[in-house]
């Protein structure tokens, strides 16, 4: 596990840009096995598992949006591809040859790109937001903490987002 996740976490960190994240007590980068002895973890991982909960509920809420543009596309696909094919049978019973229904079937299997490309870009959302959640979760419980949280999505009239958070941090006994 990289160390400098636990360092995230803690409020005696350091960000350095040419060195990157130092301790704040040695100044040096963190050269603990598995956990650090000296971690205070209050405020920052406070924010932190507000951002990373508020990003992975987020991306949750946009999956029915994002199935739905998936359904109405492959629909109106399926629909030109078939409108393709009895347009093309009429010009041929009517005894012509017209690339017409090539052009529209290429049309319809270029809509399935538009189609997919929103799944692909939440699929992978959802898969680093979940990695995000499950490596804050793994930390915090090596040290002993659980935490609930309910958020509130809000919208003002102008369609801006905002969250609103209710987060319970509590300190257990047992740590890894």
């Amino acid at each position: 596990m990289d160390l400098t996740l636990h360092c995230k976490l803690c409020d005696h960190k350091i960000i350095d840009f040419k060195t990157g994240t130092l301790c704040g007590l040695t100044n040096r980068k963190p050269d603990f096995k598995n956990k650090c002895s000296v971690i205070k973890i209050q405020d920052d991982f406070k924010e932190q598992i507000e951002t990373v909960n508020i990003e992975h509920d987020a991306i949750l809420k946009t999956k029915t949006d994002t199935y739905g543009h998936l359904i109405m596309y492959v629909l109106l696909a399926i629909a030109l591809v078939l409108a393709a094919f009895l347009l093309g049978k009429f010009i041929l019973d009517k005894g012509f040859i017209s690339t017409i229904p090539i052009i529209i079937v290429t049309l319809g299997f270029s809509v399935l790109g538009v189609a997919l490309a929103p799944l692909n870009a939440y699929n992978s959302n959802l898969k680093r937001a979940e990695r995000n959640k499950e490596a804050l979760d793994t930390i915090g419980n090596m040290y002993g903490y659980k935490y609930d949280i309910d958020i509130t999505h809000l919208k003002d009239s102008l369609g801006n987002k905002s969250y609103e958070t209710d987060l319970k941090i509590r300190k257990s006994n047992n740590s890894l």
